[in-house]
């Protein structure tokens, strides 16, 4: 149960925060899809951590086409999977204890999620991610944090 739990909710959130921009143009919803096939990827077998760190690039490369709080998700995401591609193999299915790989993932986002938000007030008319979305990119960031640590 502790390991289906943190990957459903990571899956979930992702999945979330691709309903939340379907209804537009595919440069809004294409990087939440690939941000989807990466979350599977981590969850469904054991992925070996070159297959982990190309998923991480491309997300990292998809932060290319967003602004505002989604290229802060994008980038926490690629952040933790290029970490889970450093533990053993099929670690990242079982408690890491001793990382701290939870707290840093979750510190990492909850940084950028604020520094998002400070640039938009310095800043206004950078796009806003939805309820959906942002209730969707929490439970990506929990979820895939918990599958760290």
């Amino acid at each position: 149960m502790h390991d289906v739990l943190p990957a459903a909710v990571a899956l979930t959130g992702s999945g979330l925060c691709l309903a939340g921009h379907v209804p537009g143009p595919v440069r809004h919803w294409g990087p939440h899809a690939v941000v989807l096939a990466v979350t599977l990827l981590m969850v469904v077998g054991s992925p070996g951590p070159y297959a982990l760190l190309v998923g991480a690039g491309a997300t990292a490369g998809m932060c290319l086409f967003t602004r505002g709080p989604v290229a802060a998700d994008l980038a926490v995401m690629a952040v933790v999977t290029a970490a889970t591609a450093r533990l053993p193999s099929g670690q990242h299915h079982h408690h890491a204890d001793g990382h701290g790989l939870f707290a840093l993932a979750v510190v990492l986002w909850l940084l950028a999620r604020a520094g998002a938000v400070m640039h938009g007030v310095l800043r206004p008319g950078v796009p806003c991610a939805g309820p959906l979305s942002g209730v969707g990119s929490a439970m990506m960031a929990l979820g895939m944090a918990a599958m760290l640590g």
